[in-house]
């Protein structure tokens, strides 16, 4: 079957490198042959794609324009699949769609701008997309139980042909078990410094620690908060404790040095960042309001879902007088295994069984 993936953006965010990984295991199934549409068509995904065998299809969209004039030649486009898979909503692509017949899936990544104020232009597309999911889409996939369920709320879906299926994540080969070498209790952070991620409650977190002699914490990302952070760090007191690294491309040494990963994001739509630290073998701590992140957690170690702040710093404190051990074997060989359920392999999987079922 022939299967068009359809996105907005060709840079490389979440949605666009989960798109191409799921097009780099499709392209081994002898049943599927995927292609991915970009709307947008400058950007580095057009390459990665290229460099991957992947065809890749530039629509040449402009933003803030109503790229009307596209619509033919987008009908004409698709009406060349049997599968049209949209990871995003745009009317003109919508409406494209719908005329080209063919089947269409939707997944639901979970961008429903929980940390922002959405314009006029943003709510008009949002009741197009309301009207669109619940009368022309054949099957909606979500990245997450919780993704489903505010989908189901905000849209009021009433379509049978609902399912989740969790991102697939490319997981790297880990180190060997980290073994302990000092006091320092190593804590860690990776995310883009903005507002969902409530960097705010980690700090807070720290703060109250009352010895923080032994505690190092790293902050991996960057973003538009950085200024703000900079200065709750030091009202803090704490500038010889955090620290602020940058953005990094290779993780995999920063979660084999952690002790503990703590994502303290609220309404996170899956949980990628839980994932990956898991590969390694690193422990992860989120609040019971992080969405996805919760979700996946209390999956893997229940017992890493605090309800506040003050219940993370007294967990935190117990690592310091070493009354709680994060890096037994057991543990680390544990949360290893449970990443390995989400590999692209198994979204490829999961996916296959949806284009089936139409």
């Amino acid at each position: 079957m022939k299967v068009l993936h359809i996105i907005w953006s060709s840079n490389i965010g979440g949605i666009e490198s989960v798109v191409l990984n799921l097009a780099i295991a499709q392209q081994k199934n002898d049943n599927v042959k995927p292609t991915i549409f970009a709307a947008k068509s400058e950007g580095p995904l057009i390459e990665k794609a290229k460099e991957k065998s992947i065809e890749i299809i530039s629509g040449d969209f402009k933003k803030g324009n109503s790229n009307f004039s596209k619509l033919n030649e987008c009908v004409n486009l698709f009406a060349k699949f049997d599968i049209l898979h949209l990871h995003s909503f745009n009317p003109i692509i919508a409406i494209a769609a719908i005329q080209s017949k063919k089947k269409i899936v939707f997944t639901e990544h979970g961008n429903f701008a929980f940390e922002r104020k959405q314009g006029l232009a943003e709510l008009i597309s949002k009741k197009l997309q309301y009207y669109f999911l619940n009368k022309f889409t054949h099957h909606i996939t979500f990245n997450s139980n919780f993704s489903k369920a505010t989908a189901i709320a905000r849209y009021q879906l009433t379509k049978k042909s609902l399912s989740v299926v969790y991102n697939g994540v490319e997981l790297t080969p880990s180190l060997p078990n980290k073994k302990q070498t000092s006091d320092i209790i190593r804590l860690g952070f990776v995310g883009r410094l903005v507002e969902v991620k409530r960097i705010d409650r980690l700090l807070e977190t720290i703060a109250a620690i009352k010895d923080k002699s032994t505690i190092k914490v790293e902050l991996v990302g960057d973003g538009p908060l950085k200024n703000k952070i900079v200065q709750q760090i030091t009202a803090n007191n704490l500038t010889d404790i955090v620290q602020l690294v940058g953005f990094k491309n290779d993780l995999a040494s920063y979660y084999n040095q952690w002790d503990l990963l703590i994502a303290p994001s609220s309404n996170e739509a899956f949980g990628l960042v839980a994932i990956e630290a898991y590969s390694h073998g690193c422990a992860v701590a989120v609040f019971n309001d992080g969405g996805g992140l919760a979700e996946l957690v209390s999956q893997c170690e229940p017992k890493m879902v605090f309800n506040t702040t003050n219940e993370l710093t007294s967990f935190i404190e117990s690592l310091v007088d070493k009354s709680i051990d994060l890096n037994d074997t057991k543990l680390i060989n544990h949360r290893r295994a449970f990443a390995q359920k989400f590999s692209i392999e198994q979204m490829e999987a999961s996916i296959k069984e949806v284009y089936l079922s139409l």
